[in-house]
């Protein structure tokens, strides 16, 4: 008998990986049976003002301190705090997500784009929001007060937001990531064939790339880094803008504040 409890999805509206997994739910067609069902409870947590670095949250929920994060009391063992884990979740209760036809292509590039640096692209020109980060978690680890869990949980949210924040708004890593881009949306682009159907491989229904694929580009828009996009892949672009699915999600929003 299926679980009547709901998952919870921790999430930020602005997170480009929150995004792709809403968007990915949003188009989730049927279940794959009625146990595999899926009701979504979201929380939203504001990342801006530091609500991810809360006791509860580091300790609890995502020792990274980041979104999205999937939760259920029974359903799964602990939380799945990755965004490409979750969309994986997702489409093993949603198969219609991944066609039997294109799985591994579909599989590889999906792959592909997860292993984007999202972060470098994204704030590459916002180097104190990065510093910012920084600065709260230094602020929380001075306070005397604190239990040695949340201390150990803090020391090792520092390393992250150096390992994979500050390292990752190098001009360096930025360029490297423009690189990845453009050699990722050059193989996306040979799919694409708008006179045979609206999605990549001629389906006339959106897969788990094509929903995540959208979301990218849109965010490379939104960020300054438009001239990455292959002008072959436009129409795709604006195809899945206007579809109810998008238009539910982000609410008239871009895909980046204060853009």
């Amino acid at each position: 008998m299926a679980s009547t409890e709901p998952y919870t999805l921790y999430y930020n509206k602005w997170s480009i990986c929150s995004q792709m997994v809403q968007l990915t739910f949003a188009f989730r067609g049927e279940p794959k049976d009625a146990g595999s069902q899926m009701t979504i409870e979201k929380k939203s947590i504001d990342i801006m003002n530091g609500e991810q670095l809360e006791e509860a949250y580091l300790t609890e929920i995502n020792p990274k301190g980041q979104v999205p994060v999937l939760t259920h009391p029974s359903r799964l063992p602990k939380p799945i705090a990755d965004s490409l884990d979750i969309t994986y979740y997702i489409t093993t209760q949603y198969p219609g997500l991944v066609p039997e036809s294109n799985k591994d292509q579909l599989i590889e590039l999906l792959k592909e784009l997860h292993r984007i640096n999202f972060f470098s692209l994204s704030f590459g020109s916002r180097v104190g929001a990065v510093n910012a980060q920084k600065t709260a978690v230094e602020a929380k680890l001075a306070q005397t007060d604190i239990s040695a869990k949340y201390r150990k949980a803090l020391e090792y949210k520092k390393t992250i937001i150096r390992d994979e924040k500050v390292n990752g708004v190098t001009p360096e890593e930025i360029e490297t990531q423009k690189s990845n881009t453009t050699t990722f949306l050059d193989k996306i682009a040979k799919l694409y064939n708008p006179g045979s159907g609206p999605w990549l491989w001629g389906r006339i229904s959106p897969t788990v790339l094509d929903v995540q694929l959208a979301i990218f580009l849109a965010r490379l828009h939104d960020v300054g880094h438009a001239i990455l996009i292959p002008k072959h892949l436009l129409p795709f672009y604006s195809t899945m803008t206007e579809t109810n699915e998008w238009k539910d999600v982000y609410q008239g929003r871009k895909t980046m504040f204060g853009v």
